[in-house]
């Protein structure tokens, strides 16, 4: 079997949303590579991730099931890193890909955090969280994303939430959705020290990052985004929140319980260090 590596041509993007149709969106934050085989069926894998200088991260990487334990996955795992990357990260859902979370223990990926996506219904959590608000500084206020600038708020996402120094996937992710405009951003001072970015599913108001500036004032600008971001989807309709934590973030797996929230999915976060390709 020969295969080739290479990114989608323009015609073959109904294959990569066919392969990773969570990830396949076109969008302008991430690269897509796609491996061919030389005969029937051709497209046999795809993947998707966020390249960085010293990184590849989100990675989302499907094989097709004849062709698995064959090489494949290895292979583009190996073309990604021949850049010069020192990690590989990305998600595993454990609920419908054992064969994944295999793939990468065999292949020296370490599992270092566990993702809980959650869906609770709105009313109940606005009041909640309104009371912890208290009294904001006087310094402080909250604008919506549309308003802020949005190079403070990529850098803030990349720094404390993606633990990376390129803030441009996240003004990309911030320019891409129309849907993310209306998102509560916190300045202190004219300073932006948090961020709740979220859009609405339907009825569902679907949390994409939430980041605060470590310091004093972390507490309350986190308990005001979340109450902020509940208000402002409620308004437009949404009935039900969809968020994500991980296994460290003790504050939102309480507010989860204490809300009935329901699990509708838990992925791992595996990660391979110092994979330097030859």
């Amino acid at each position: 079997m020969t295969v080739q590596l290479r990114p989608p041509l323009d015609h073959e993007w109904p294959i990569c949303r066919m392969l990773l149709p969570e990830n396949c969106a076109e969008a302008p934050s991430r690269q897509y590579l796609l491996c061919l085989n030389d005969r029937p069926p051709h497209a046999i894998a795809a993947a998707s991730y966020r390249q960085t200088p010293g990184a590849v991260a989100d990675l989302r990487l499907h094989v097709i099931p004849p062709f698995r334990r064959r090489g494949v996955g290895s292979e583009m795992v190996a073309h990604l890193t021949r850049g010069g990357a020192l990690s590989v990260s990305g998600v595993v859902d454990l609920s419908c890909e054992d064969a994944a979370v295999a793939f990468c223990e065999a292949r020296g990926f370490a599992r270092i955090d566990t993702l809980t996506t959650v869906e609770a219904e709105i009313a109940g959590m606005r009041e909640y969280t309104r009371r912890l608000c208290g009294r904001r500084p006087a310094v402080a206020e909250i604008v919506p994303l549309s308003c802020a600038p949005a190079g403070e708020v990529a850098r803030l996402h990349a720094r404390y939430v993606a633990h990376q120094t390129e803030a441009d996937p996240w003004r990309h992710l911030m320019s891409s959705s129309s849907g993310v405009q209306d998102s509560p951003v916190a300045l202190i001072g004219g300073t932006v020290v948090g961020a709740l970015l979220w859009e609405l599913e339907g009825q569902t108001a679907v949390v994409r990052s939430r980041v605060a500036a470590p310091g004093k004032h972390m507490a309350w600008v986190n308990a005001l985004l979340l109450a902020e971001g509940l208000d402002g989807a409620w308004r437009r309709g949404a009935a039900r929140v969809r968020f994500t934590y991980n296994s460290t973030n003790r504050d939102t797996r309480k507010l989860a319980r204490r809300f009935g929230a329901q699990i509708a999915k838990v992925m791992a976060l595996f990660t391979l260090r110092s994979a330097v390709g030859s």
